[in-house]
């Protein structure tokens, strides 16, 4: 029997802004086909929250998991931001198709509100994959919530910007965007973010910087076709629409510099994060000590001398990204073709 047979599963929450890029149902598939973890609940951010509440509990459904609950968050946020991003497409490839199976309960609670009364009932590790609101709501309501989780993993921040693929370097150096303009979820609610890096968790930030080039090749949508679930042929869909309506348009794209591959249907942002939990050679971590601020209304995250620092956190280095995508697809078509519908 091995070590990883012996440990019980990390219990885990994932705080998500699931229903526009495709990468937040990717996300919580690997959760649930992950026996390293025991998903207890999910919490939604950003916009439309009923909705996406909806696509997660549906998505629970058809993955056989109508046990775990659904908590509706905060749909705008908490000061400077972008604010809510919706393209148009949520919940189409899913809300839209008849479906008569379970689905998971949506609770008459706020996110914030459950995430820090879960947390007096027990530990779990929290993983942030959307606009960071709901978990600063949870730190304004109760300071000592960082405390008694085990830990917090963002899809967020960017700290070694070199980083970046060599065609994500020539993009930014062609069209002038700042790479951080890309860091998305602090982006989306800079102050929560603010709140969120200096509240005391212990804490591993996976960086947009290796994100984004960390890509989902074309052919598992027919790998997940092919499992025979619904739940495979409603990623697919997903998957499909992302990529031919919004990916391959985002971010603008110079004529002289497209950063994203041919073969690429989607960045693997938050399943990374998920994975970050449990960990593999495909991901390098190490602690940094950083400051926190805001600059030109985009969220800065800054190396610094121990003495002046803020926090000391735990920062991803180096993604071997074709490793990754390949365990991604393994382990979830893995999944799928056991489910049973």
């Amino acid at each position: 029997m091995s070590d990883q047979s012996l440990r019980r599963p990390v219990p885990v929450v994932l705080d998500t802004d699931i229903g526009t890029d495709v990468d937040d149902a990717l996300a919580l598939t690997l959760a649930l086909a992950s026996p390293e973890l025991e998903l207890l609940g999910v919490t939604v951010v950003d916009g439309d929250v009923e909705l996406r509440a909806r696509m997660a509990s549906r998505l629970l459904g058809m993955a056989g998991r109508s046990d775990i609950p659904v908590v509706i968050g905060e749909g705008q946020p908490i000061g400077v931001g972008r604010g809510p991003t919706h393209f148009g497409h949520e919940g189409e490839g899913l809300l839209d198709i008849p479906w008569i199976g379970p689905e998971a309960p949506i609770l008459e609670t706020t996110a914030a509100e459950w995430l820090v009364e879960l947390s007096r009932e027990r530990r779990y590790y929290l993983s942030a994959v959307g606009p960071f609101t709901n978990v600063a709501r949870a730190v304004e309501l109760d300071p000592l919530y960082p405390s008694r989780t085990l830990g917090l993993a963002v899809m967020g921040g960017m700290v070694h910007a070199e980083s970046f693929t060599q065609p994500w370097l020539d993009f930014f150096a062609a069209t002038n965007i700042p790479p951080n303009h890309m860091d998305h979820h602090t982006a989306s609610d800079v102050e929560a973010a603010i709140t969120m890096a200096r509240a005391g968790f212990d804490m591993t930030w996976v960086t947009a910087e290796l994100t984004f080039p960390t890509i989902l090749h074309r052919d598992a949508i027919g790998q997940f076709r092919a499992s025979g679930s619904t739940l495979g042929e409603r990623l697919a869909a997903m998957v499909e629409i992302w990529s031919e309506r919004h990916y391959r348009r985002i971010p603008r794209r110079s004529e002289v510099a497209d950063p994203i591959a041919p073969e690429a249907v989607a960045s693997l942002h938050d399943p990374l994060t998920i994975a970050a939990i449990f960990g593999g050679d495909w991901l390098e971590t190490r602690e940094h000590w950083l400051t926190f601020c805001m600059d030109k209304d985009l969220f800065e995250i800054r190396e610094a001398p121990e003495e002046e620092a803020e926090a000391k956190h735990t920062v991803s280095v180096r993604v071997d990204a074709a490793a990754f995508n390949e365990f991604y697809r393994n382990r979830v078509v893995g999944f799928l073709s056991g489910l049973s519908d």
